[in-house]
């Protein structure tokens, strides 16, 4: 296999999050515009955006549930991979400490951008899980977000934990809501050649579909 079939096959498979039509927590206090797009089902422009580290943080998190899996195979302690819907608005829960009444969140990153750990975008999505996960009769103290570096190892992962505080997901709520109400797009926020000609796939520096980037 040469270099372009092997990029091929470890970034051609599309993941869950690429499916996805639905706005879940972790786009809220995200880019406004790219969730406008996907709220306005904007076409794609951008279909070259790079998916290796999404790719790798999807097989982080399904090697943490076979650990999950061998040490609690029922769920009595650990519920992973909660489904919880709430007016709307679905999230998937990594893993909901039962004992605890604790909200766990696995993110996959690199050693350089742990400084930045947690930003507020990850911290409001933790706690909408929080908030869904009780709106769904599952009582909720702590919400925690775990830093697993890529490119580290064991003695580089980073916790963050605080109360739970229903304040926070309302907060981003109204934020959804107000991009909900928008007849306009927001104007760009991310820069075009760092992140959105990666990253998003509404990227289109022509402006006549999709976003041009800031």
């Amino acid at each position: 296999m040469n270099q372009n079939e092997i990029t091929k096959l470890l970034t051609g498979t599309r993941t869950k999050r690429d499916r996805q039509t639905r706005i879940g927590p972790s786009e809220i206090h995200g880019c406004s515009r790219k969730v406008w797009h996907r709220l306005n089902n904007t076409p794609t422009t951008n279909r070259d955006t790079l998916r290796l580290a999404a790719w790798m943080g999807t097989a982080i998190h399904k090697q943490i549930e076979k650990q999950f899996d061998d040490m609690d195979p029922f769920e009595i302690n650990f519920k992973r991979e909660l489904e919880v819907e709430h007016d709307g608005l679905m999230g998937h829960v990594d893993c909901y400490d039962v004992q605890n009444r604790e909200v766990i969140d696995w993110k996959t990153t690199t050693k350089k951008n742990l400084s930045k750990f947690p930003s507020a975008q990850q911290r409001t999505q933790v706690q909408l899980y929080g908030y869904l996960l009780s709106k769904n009769g599952y009582p909720v103290d702590n919400v925690t977000l775990v830093a697993i570096a890529r490119d580290g190892d064991e003695r580089d992962i980073k916790m963050h934990t605080e109360p739970y505080d229903e304040r926070y997901a309302l907060e981003g709520l109204v934020w959804l809501s107000r991009i909900v109400g928008m007849v306009e797009p927001p104007e760009p926020e991310m820069p075009a050649r760092t992140f959105c000609s990666n990253y998003c796939n509404f990227y289109d520096p022509s402006g006549e579909v999709g976003c041009t980037g800031k």
